[in-house]
């Protein structure tokens, strides 16, 4: 009851963050409703075959192998209940119906580490700063936007967050405690954030400050470097030993094929900070950190370290997509703290925290928004429902793209046609034969159809299997064809796409539309960043009354 009576303010902040992550989490299914937690899903499902090596290391194998272990206890706990009568039942019931393998993922790898994460944030800002500073702090956490859209994904970002505050906790501990094991330890985590993500490296900066701050009191020998450096090396190569076996097709991935551009000072604060967490909050944030620095000397140096050259990273080399700014959000969060309990004397304590509350209105509303987003059904599921209640089977579709259109079941002749393509990639081979096995097995009593995949010049047939049989943006090439309905959505911005879609006035009917806005009339989307899941841009997200794209089907004359 102590316990209790000393911590319920925390217990409160950690139960709304995490009924904010949890409401929703099944949205989309059986369908996938978000563009990358397939790569991590089908990833962890090809371990079960036997061979461990991703043979992909554009995205770390890490979360993907916590995934297989998580669906190897689902195969063993099912197998006793009698669910599964062996692992070719258990692969079947993947095709046949998605839905238990991707709540297990997003609960385990989305749902625990985002709201674990807000545990964390109050501990590590527990040892620099207040209680109501770390409060605070966790309370912005739980909220966000960004932090809760985020928790719902099957994918590395809430991971790698969790492993970059636990570095920091041990980084923390090396400025006070330094010993050989203390500094193996946040090279441990180190390692392990890495192998989330690739850009947790710069965490290495952080470690120099935390050594230098060490050294300073004269009590960390060079020798612990070498201890922090074995670990970390140790925990990256044990949770990715494929980059050391296949050390050549890894360094070709990490140097040559991860896309990432110069993104410019601005891009992630104007657009991914502001609308993962609001305008108000980011500045709090930002002028925290500096204010840190210069107040809470030398361990405000170490916190602001990682935020800084994050972010730097961000500017350079990065993607766009919002969800990169994830690793700063405890330390934003914490700026923000910081600044509203630490700027004014206490007998305005009062004024400051409704100041404080009242910036994060914005950001938890939009977080109950999307949310509600979450919870309602996705214009893919109408769609396909359409068209397995009126479209015969066997029926050509032409679709405009692979995840903006409803989900149909392809025909057993053309999964048997894919097994002619599959030497693009001839160490799969074996792979996807049996995933095609498993396919076919999971057709039984369900309606399927003949469906193509609308694609501009240039796309190369068969490079992905999920995207062929190809067809072009031609009337002529759909007729010739035998196309008989046509699908359509407003969300990526294809202009061969919107070219053909002018032509399908005269020489189509328009046979049904699913419309995710409160408004009427197709138009493209506001927010042309954030396709992957939910949209980012407030703009777009309060124009909606569901997820998902606006979806229009036309039949052929």
């Amino acid at each position: 009851m102590r316990f209790l009576k000393e911590n319920y303010l925390l217990i409160l902040i950690v139960a709304a963050g995490f009924a904010l992550r949890v409401w929703g989490v099944d949205f989309g299914l059986p369908y996938q409703a978000h563009q990358d937690e397939p790569i991590v899903v089908n990833h962890a499902l090809a371990y079960g075959t036997g061979d461990l090596n991703p043979h992909f290391f554009i995205i770390p194998p890490l979360t993907s192998y916590l995934l297989f272990l998580l669906y190897g206890a689902y195969f063993l706990l099912g197998s006793v209940a009698g669910a599964f009568g062996g692992v070719r039942d258990f692969a079947v019931s993947y095709f046949a119906d998605p839905t238990p393998f991707y709540i297990i993922g997003r609960s385990f790898l989305g749902v625990l580490p985002g709201t674990l994460n807000i545990l964390l944030t109050y501990f590590l800002c527990r040892k620099l700063f207040s209680r109501t500073v770390s409060l605070y702090a966790a309370f912005v956490m739980a909220v966000s936007f960004i932090n809760v859209v985020n928790s719902h994904y099957i994918y590395t970002d809430s991971l790698m967050v969790m492993f970059v505050l636990l570095s920091y906790l041990w980084l923390v501990r090396m400025t006070r405690e330094p010993s050989a094991g203390v500094y193996a330890a946040a090279g441990a985590f180190i390692g392990l954030a890495s192998a989330t993500k690739y850009n947790a490296a710069v965490l290495a900066v952080s470690f120099v400050v935390a050594h230098l701050i060490a050294r300073a009191g004269k009590r960390a020998p060079a020798r612990f470097i070498v201890a922090a450096a074995l670990s970390a090396a140790a925990a990256f190569i044990a949770t990715n030993p494929f980059s050391v076996i296949d050390g050549g097709f890894f360094l070709g991935s990490l140097f040559g094929r991860i896309r990432s551009a110069y993104m410019g000072w601005t891009h992630h604060i104007f657009y991914s900070l502001f609308e993962g967490t609001g305008y108000l909050l980011t500045a709090a944030g930002i002028s925290g950190l500096f204010m840190m620095a210069f107040r809470k000397r030398p361990l405000g140096y170490l916190f602001v370290s990682f935020p800084a050259v994050f972010y730097l990273h961000l500017a350079l080399k990065s993607q766009p997509f919002p969800r990169y700014v994830l690793p700063l959000m405890p330390f934003l969060s914490a700026g923000a703290a910081f600044l509203f309990f630490r700027s004014f004397p206490g007998k305005y304590f009062r004024a400051a925290l409704l100041i404080a509350l009242a910036v994060a209105v914005p950001t938890f509303v939009k977080s109950v928004k999307a949310d509600m987003l979450f919870s309602a059904r996705d214009t893919r599921e109408y769609a396909a429902e359409w068209i397995e209640e009126n479209v015969p089977a066997s029926a050509k579709i032409a679709l405009d793209h692979t995840f903006f259109g409803p989900g149909l079941r392809q025909t057993r002749a053309q999964i048997e046609a894919k097994r002619k393509i599959t030497g693009n990639q001839p160490e799969l081979k074996g792979l996807k034969d049996r995933k095609f096995e498993y396919m076919i097995e999971a057709l039984e009593g369900e309606k399927t159809y003949e469906v193509y995949f609308m694609a501009a010049e240039g796309v190369r047939a068969g490079e992905f299997l999920s995207f062929w049989p190809v067809t072009g943006f031609s009337m002529e090439e759909l007729r010739d064809k035998g196309i008989e309905y046509v699908v359509f959505n407003n969300m990526d911005s294809n202009e061969e796409k919107w070219e053909m879609m002018a032509e399908m006035n005269g020489a189509a009917e328009l046979a049904a539309e699913f419309n995710p806005y409160y408004s009427p009339g197709f138009r493209k989307t506001f927010d042309e960043v954030e396709l992957t899941g939910l949209p980012a841009g407030s703009r777009e997200l309060y124009s909606r009354e569901r997820p998902g794209p606006y979806i229009v089907i036309y039949e052929l004359r």
